[in-house]
């Protein structure tokens, strides 16, 4: 469960963050949401592949962490395994929301059922008074991906735009097994290429080639959570 609550001196003067209690708060999420910009920081640990939203048909790119819904192959005992967080994780427990007063505007919240939230241990988030240096860090970043995830927006509907991303299903060896996986969008390389120039050079103008790149070249990684997958079940049994 979470409780997101808008931040306020007056009503969290005494609470804390402590960021050094684990994972396990997203060990049961076997895909997150990423922005374009950590596609690179990504896919050095994980495929980064596309979702398609159901009801609104819009697509979503996320890190893959896991082969099945409920596995996270990315936390073991707690910690990370790999060498990336993707933001969503490294915010939390931090979100921005709609203001009360405004729809429009966006305020700083917490989730305060997190397990990190307390009054004893971490960092305060309010000194005498005002933020502290802490909150305002977080909150720089949380503002950043929040204006990232906008531009995010722009670079999946421009690849939706050119008919770029396709549906494929992906197969991955786990020990003697193969498990599919289906329902995975990708950039089709093929299409990509049949761009005629105007098309591909605005591309290379907007910056967001090494982006796509990053996404095609991740897809090898899926390799790397089959073995997880595979050395996980072998230390449990």
């Amino acid at each position: 469960m979470t409780n997101l609550v808008a931040l306020s001196v007056e009503q969290h003067a005494d609470l804390k963050v402590n960021d050094n209690v684990g994972f396990d708060h997203v060990s049961n999420q076997h895909v997150v949401p990423i922005v374009a910009h950590e596609f690179t920081q990504v896919a050095s640990d994980v495929p980064v592949v596309f979702v398609k939203h159901a009801e609104t048909g819009q697509f979503q790119p996320v890190a893959m962490l896991g082969l099945q819904p409920g596995e996270n192959l990315l936390v073991k005992d707690g910690k990370w395994q790999g060498m990336y967080i993707p933001g969503i994780i490294a915010t939390f427990p931090f979100r921005l929301m709609p203001a009360d007063q405004d729809q429009q505007q966006l305020v700083l919240a917490l989730d305060t059922d997190a397990k990190q939230v307390g009054t004893d241990e971490g960092m305060a988030l309010f000194q005498d008074g005002a933020e502290s240096e802490y909150l305002a860090n977080r909150k720089n970043a949380i503002t950043a991906y929040f204006e990232h995830s906008q531009v995010t927006q722009g670079f999946v509907q421009l690849l939706s735009e050119l008919d770029l991303l396709v549906e494929r299903n992906l197969t991955v060896e786990v020990g003697d097994q193969k498990i599919n996986l289906n329902g995975l969008y990708l950039v089709d390389e093929q299409k990509l290429n049949e761009l005629d120039d105007e098309k591909f050079l605005d591309l290379r103008k907007r910056g967001v080639l090494a982006v796509i790149y990053a996404h095609l070249n991740s897809i090898s990684q899926i390799r790397r959570l089959g073995k997880l997958k595979s050395e996980q079940g072998e230390a449990a049994a």
